[in-house]
């Protein structure tokens, strides 16, 4: 498995993505919003939660800070806007509309390697 470190230089990083995971994941991103800065939710087909790790934003009116939690069903789009630099940890995953489509994703790795 491969797992990225955040790049401090840029406003997002892909952590982790769907061949490394579950098939109902797509990805695992970290961002860093500047303030004033949005991101779109709901516009990827995918559901989306959103975890505020520091600072503050909004998202509709509704005020969120450090530790707040967002859930966004896939195509219920919605702009979070942050009012302070503001950094995120984001999972989006497929809605079963897609995943009951897609293969299972079976580890391949000897059973006395599968355990943690």
């Amino acid at each position: 498995m491969i797992i990225n470190t955040p790049d401090t230089k840029d406003y997002w990083s892909c952590l982790i993505r769907r061949g490394m995971l579950h098939s109902e994941t797509e990805t695992i991103e970290h961002w860093t919003l500047a303030p004033q800065q949005g991101l779109t939710l709901g516009d990827q087909g995918v559901h989306e939660a959103v975890i505020i790790l520091s600072g503050h934003a909004d998202i509709e009116g509704r005020k969120l800070e450090t530790g707040s939690v967002v859930l966004a069903p896939a195509q219920e789009q919605a702009t979070l806007r942050a009012e302070t630099e503001t950094i995120l940890l984001s999972v989006r995953t497929y809605p079963e509309s897609v995943t009951s489509n897609l293969p299972p994703r079976i580890p391949e790795l000897p059973e006395s390697e599968g355990a943690i």
